[in-house]
């Protein structure tokens, strides 16, 4: 039967479950056990790695960094980390003071999503670079009671995990890998102190709003012209693993391999994505200029943010996103100036007649404060009133404390100006 026909066969089975699958394995004699996984290892151009009692496959590839994957081509990442060291940003993805050889692009195949003790990883992958290529290895767990020699050989090669980059492994892969090492840590070499760098938490920032979702497939397609043809899907590797528990033939987890392996390089060129959007290296839309400035700002980085917004305003007529010029005024506000804050949250309520909450409350507080203004302090504090109203009809409890604390300000305000 061929893979697309097992798959759609598989797919009528296809259950999104929290619940373990169940494994059956076909009752096999060691020895018609061994004689499977040599054969298997030799479909797959892997090699058999024994331990005590226990043995695993491992896959290994060099792939020439002067290949060319979607956008990039691999030896780009060169490039990108080289941007690192020219630069005193402290973010989250920096590689400032690494070479390209320190990263460790990691990605993991699972029998399930849950964290619980039933589910386990069975496909390790992690690829690294290595003089002029991108190295790639692959570490496969035949059967549940080979989890001391998957764990072993792995660790035995991995020492460092302090620049691993992953896609959701904070989150997923990593705290996996963590469980199931402890069912065998004495046995196995220690599990090193890790540093993380994962790709999901900048893709969502910086695509959430434009595409349906972020999932790696998506952003693939989306984002780094990658197509894969002919894919296992990743929801259906627990059910191919499982059919080859049942008879270990190569053909059932060989797309499991390619999947996982396209996975890896798929991790290295979205840094070097992200890396380029960050340092202004490539075309970026309105959304991730704003997405790099709001980051910017967040990391305390406010020249840096206000020159990156205003640098592209200088070559648009008109940008209208609200949030583009709160961010704006907000960045001027913490840096000492303003009137430069408040012309920008002028521009938003007066001229994009698009007034925020946020945006008429500072107002009105830079003119009773900076400027002693308080017939405008007011005038916002009633623009306020009127976005307050509108949100009240969806949710009337949610903004109650927002109004009563205009009404405090308006009071207030209303007391100084009888001064006068």
């Amino acid at each position: 039967m061929s893979l697309k026909k097992q798959l759609d066969r598989y797919k009528k089975h296809l259950k999104r479950s929290e619940e373990p699958v169940k494994e059956t394995r076909t009752q096999l004699t060691s020895l018609q056990l061994e004689r499977s996984l040599q054969e298997a290892a030799s479909h797959l151009g892997a090699s058999i790695l024994p331990y005590e009692q226990e043995a695993i496959l491992v896959k290994e590839e060099q792939v020439p960094l002067t290949e060319q994957y979607g956008r990039y081509h691999l030896n780009e990442i060169h490039q990108a980390v080289a941007l690192w060291q020219e630069t005193l940003m402290d973010h989250p993805l920096s590689a400032s003071k690494r070479q390209p050889g320190d990263l460790l692009f990691f990605d993991t195949e699972t029998t399930g999503l849950s964290a619980g003790a039933g589910h386990m990883i069975f496909l390790l992958g992690c690829g690294w670079i290595k003089a002029s290529s991108f190295h790639i290895k692959q570490y496969f767990l035949p059967g549940p009671g080979h989890e001391t020699a998957f764990y072993y050989h792995f660790l035995q090669d991995v020492t460092d995990l302090t620049n691993l980059v992953t896609y959701n492994g904070k989150s997923f892969d990593w705290p996996r890998v963590k469980t199931r090492v402890q069912f065998v840590r004495e046995r196995v070499p220690q599990l090193p102190a890790f540093g993380h760098y994962d790709l999901l938490h900048a893709s969502r920032r910086f695509w959430r709003k434009e595409w349906e979702n972020v999932r790696l497939q998506t952003i693939e397609e989306e984002v780094l012209d990658l197509k894969r043809l002919s894919d296992v899907p990743g929801h259906m590797a627990p059910f191919l693993y499982f059919e080859f528990l049942k008879s270990p033939k190569a053909a059932l987890i060989e797309g499991i391999f390619r999947h996982n392996h396209d996975d890896i390089k798929t991790l290295l060129v979205l840094y070097i994505h992200l890396t380029y959007l960050l340092h202004g290296k490539i075309k970026r839309s309105l959304r991730e200029t704003y997405e790099v400035a709001r980051w910017l700002m967040q990391m305390g980085m406010i020249k840096e943010a206000i020159v990156t917004l205003e640098n592209v305003m200088a070559t648009k007529a008109a940008i209208d996103m609200p949030e583009w010029y709160q961010l704006l005024a907000m960045g001027h506000k913490k840096a000492g100036r303003p009137d430069r804050a408040i012309a920008y949250y002028q521009q938003l309520i007066d001229g994009l007649k698009r007034p925020t909450l946020e945006s008429c409350i500072e107002l009105a507080k830079l003119f009773e404060h900076e400027r002693q203004d308080y017939e405008q302090a007011l005038h916002y504090c009633h623009q306020a009133l009127a976005v307050l109203e509108k949100k009240m009809i969806i949710n009337h409890e949610k903004y109650h404390k927002d109004i009563a604390g205009v009404h405090h300000r308006m009071d207030r305000l209303q007391q100084k100006i009888q001064r006068q």
